[in-house]
């Protein structure tokens, strides 16, 4: 993989050259994307209380806008052409059915699974429950059904159980009074799975811990993917300047965040979209003007060694690849994301990585849904859900990887209705086939730039 991008890096610098050729590349890029759419032990960290403590997870992010939807050759410079669905101005929200059926067929087979499973704890292979979640202040959430208004704040973290026997309602379609925070992964299923934490105490956990709240699980911030030997693709909304100088850091290789256990490596640099801002549709719908949270929810993450370069064991360390193909509806697709264990026998975690499967959806169906639209609804991005289910949507800042055959990051979880909800209300996942271009350039911009449109 990292050669494959090397050699993508090189043929990006020559590009750079020249001048008249980009212009002419993001007319062919534009193209392709719309047809493409119709796819080692922790280092010691002091646990004291951090002057600088970490930033509110709702605190805006003050960019510029000028989107970028990127594939194989360029950018797009018109975003309205880029993200025209076909939808007009005066569309007309249609609801989910209880009798459609969006996911089409699907066929359930393991053998060929792009993230294996832990069958010794879920020799079922049963969707966990959601119990509550672990929040950064007051009592633990309890499991709502749909959430009102469009969120991407989902760095708390899920409490999990194995699911409990319930009998049948009869109404296969309907969404159920509780959420699936997916299947439990075997110790090396995700070797590309990052964690973004922070790694101090802080006094606005104070009331938490005192009631037994674990420190690592406050700490939990975003997921990552790793898709370089030193990069982390994330969401934009997951990371800022301000989470850098604060200490903020990643882990890999974990398969017990609660344990200390992965390689863990401080940020020394970032790159934002410059056309992203953690703007919402207002209590009346209305869509803010760009830059907003519904498009270009992208960044990376440069890591580096706090020391000497460390070995790493590619069993449990490795990157994974931009995924290139299409992607139809009903694909099945899976999302990785931490939960925290409630008892389970003599499980003896605290802390589990969860796969959540879900199905690609029509991005124009989804764009048609109430509360969704073409505002927020375009090219460069995915829905995704699981028919009938209430269920999460992974990590923020976490990959989605096709479920079936070689792993290869498709979308980064960005936003939705809630931190798990049904699949009338699917989650909204950045599509990286659009921003390959854009990925390439900001691994080769100058170090002191941390941003790019």
């Amino acid at each position: 993989m990292a050669d494959d991008i090397s050699s993508d890096l090189e043929t990006t610098r020559s590009r750079a050259t020249c001048g008249g050729c980009k212009a002419i590349a993001r007319v062919v890029l534009f193209s392709i994307a719309i047809l493409a759419s119709s796819v080692g032990p922790r280092a010691e960290e002091p646990q004291q209380v951090e002057e600088n403590p970490p930033p509110a997870a709702d605190e805006p992010a003050d960019e510029e806008e000028q989107p970028v939807d990127d594939q194989d050759s360029g950018e797009a410079d018109d975003e309205d052409e880029l993200e025209d669905l076909g939808i007009g101005d005066d569309w007309q929200p249609v609801p989910m059915t209880d009798d459609e059926n969006w996911a089409g067929e699907l066929v359930v087979d393991e053998s060929d699974d792009g993230i294996s499973l832990d069958h010794e704890l879920n020799p079922g292979s049963e969707d966990w429950e959601v119990t509550s979640f672990v929040e950064e202040a007051g009592e633990p959430e309890q499991v709502t059904s749909a959430a009102a208004g469009d969120s991407n704040d989902w760095n708390e973290m899920p409490v999990v159980r194995r699911a409990a026997k319930r009998p049948s309602t009869g109404t296969a379609q309907q969404d159920v009074p509780y959420s699936f925070g997916g299947k439990p992964v075997g110790d090396q299923g995700v070797a590309w799975q990052a964690q973004i934490y922070y790694p101090f105490s802080s006094d606005k956990w104070a009331d938490e811990l005192k009631k037994g709240t674990p420190l690592w699980s406050l700490q939990h911030e975003c997921g990552g993917t790793l898709i370089q030997a030193d990069w982390v693709l994330t969401a934009a909304h997951c990371i800022d300047e301000d989470k850098v100088k604060k200490g903020y850091r990643v882990r890999l290789g974990s398969t017990d965040i609660a344990k200390d256990d992965g390689m863990t490596f401080r940020i020394d640099r970032i790159v934002r979209h410059s056309q992203y801002a953690n703007k919402r549709a207002g209590p009346d719908g209305a869509v803010p003007p760009r830059p907003n949270m519904y498009a270009n929810d992208i960044a990376l993450v440069h890591i580096r060694d706090d020391g000497p370069r460390r070995p790493r064991d590619p069993a449990k360390i490795r990157p994974i690849p931009l995924y290139d193909g299409p992607l139809n509806a009903g694909t099945p697709v899976s999302a990785t994301g931490w939960g925290k264990t409630a008892t389970v026998d003599a499980y003896q975690r605290s802390a589990v990585l969860m796969r959540v499967d879900l199905q690609v959806m029509d991005t124009k169906r989804c764009a048609v849904l109430p509360e969704y639209g073409p505002q927020k609804i375009h090219g460069g991005v995915i829905c995704a859900a699981k028919e009938g289910h209430s269920t999460c949507a992974g990590d923020s800042g976490g990959a989605i990887t096709p479920t079936n055959g070689a792993p290869a990051i498709v979308g980064i979880v960005s936003w939705g209705k809630g931190r798990c909800t049904g699949d009338g209300q699917p989650g909204v996942f950045t599509r990286v086939a659009a921003y390959r271009d854009w990925i390439k350039q900001a691994m080769l911009l100058d170090p002191a730039k941390n941003s790019l449109p």
